[in-house]
């Protein structure tokens, strides 16, 4: 029997120690300047390990690629994971759809309608498939019983419950986007009342309408840390020069409760000379750091088909997001990137 000297067996067992901490802070990163995609609006990008999602809506269909450093994303292959019908409810306008891994299983949330945008409703697939390049098929339309005007739904989660924001009309007249949440029982499935938690009332939020152009609030995105949870969504008119991000804070335990939805009165991420309404935000963590993912239009007037995805690093303050101000194109931007990241659902936990 070979006799190990104690002393060589610790000198191991440290070495072994230290090989696992290096490799769980391997990290890497890389310099981009923005835009991140040359053309695209409402970006979702979802982070699975060191992969990152991103999926967005083109010509009547939902696409998805997968890139390990988002200065590939340009570049990547596109992957057609559904494509609308050519006739029905759910045929034209394909609009802002969100990929979401829940309880092991792929789902993209979009709105659409029938070439009327009065009959814009929120729509769900769900896939088969252990990746979310294949497998997806339509699994119903996602609404409360008033079945009203509705777009932008995200998902999250809250003290073991699941719940639906979206934007939405009061009525049948297209006068003013609010902020909706609702419970589900699924995530293919609305089982309460909705309840209004915002509504244009800000200067800054009614920029670029009028009378035939409603009040915006839309893009709801759900932001969580350290047991606080924000609501960023987007203001004013997306064909202006001042479509901008606003926050609400959720200020006690049940988002059902409007009164416990606390607004900032300012916008929390505006424009500037050179980049201009920026909006429609998802987050990620990436290397341990959050960033956004934004669109913007590169000159004023530029209009809905000018804009282009952007991403730069956030930092929290007195446990608020602070976004800054958008970084212009020529501005390089680090990512960081750890070898070994977290899973989308460790990542939610901040």
């Amino acid at each position: 029997m070979i006799r190990i000297p104690y002393a060589f067996f610790f000198m191991l067992l440290f070495y072994g120690c230290n090989q696992k901490k290096t490799q769980k802070t391997t990290s890497l990163s890389e310099i981009i300047t923005n835009p991140i995609v040359d053309s695209g609006a409402d970006p979702w990008i979802i982070r699975q390990g060191s992969t990152f999602h991103y999926c967005y809506a083109k010509g009547g269909g939902i696409y998805v690629k997968s890139v390990q450093k988002f200065s590939n994303l340009n570049g990547a292959e596109e992957h057609v994971v559904w494509q609308a019908p050519d006739t029905g409810s759910y045929s034209r306008e394909v609009w802002a759809p969100e990929l979401h891994k829940i309880d092991s299983k792929w789902y993209v949330y979009f709105a659409a309608d029938d070439g009327e945008n009065k009959n814009h409703r929120m729509h769900v697939l769900s896939s088969s498939s252990d990746i979310p390049h294949s497998g997806f098929s339509y699994a119903g339309k996602v609404s409360d019983d008033t079945d009203k005007w509705a777009i932008d739904g995200t998902v999250f989660t809250l003290n073991g419950k699941t719940y639906f924001v979206w934007s939405g009309w009061e009525g049948e007249v297209n006068e003013a986007q609010h902020l909706y949440i609702a419970e589900m029982s699924s995530p293919t499935q609305i089982s309460s009342e909705r309840v209004r938690i915002s509504s244009p009332e800000f200067e800054w939020e009614k920029r670029g309408s009028s009378e035939e152009l409603p009040t915006i609030n839309e893009g709801p995105q759900v932001l969580q840390k350290g047991g606080r949870t924000f609501i960023v969504y987007s203001a004013s008119g997306s064909w202006s020069n001042d479509y901008c991000l606003g926050l609400l804070e959720l200020k006690g335990g049940d988002p059902m409760l409007p009164d416990l939805w606390e607004k900032s009165e300012r916008p929390v991420f505006s424009g500037t000379e050179q980049v201009i309404s920026p909006g429609h935000a998802s987050f990620i963590i990436s290397g341990g750091q959050d960033y956004i993912v934004y669109h913007a239009m590169p000159v004023k007037g530029g209009g809905w088909a000018s804009r282009q995805v952007r991403i730069q690093p956030f930092s929290w303050k007195e446990g608020k997001p602070d976004f800054g101000v958008p970084v212009e194109n020529e501005v390089e931007v680090n990512i960081e990137y750890f070898t070994n990241q977290l899973t989308p659902g460790q990542q939610a936990q901040r």
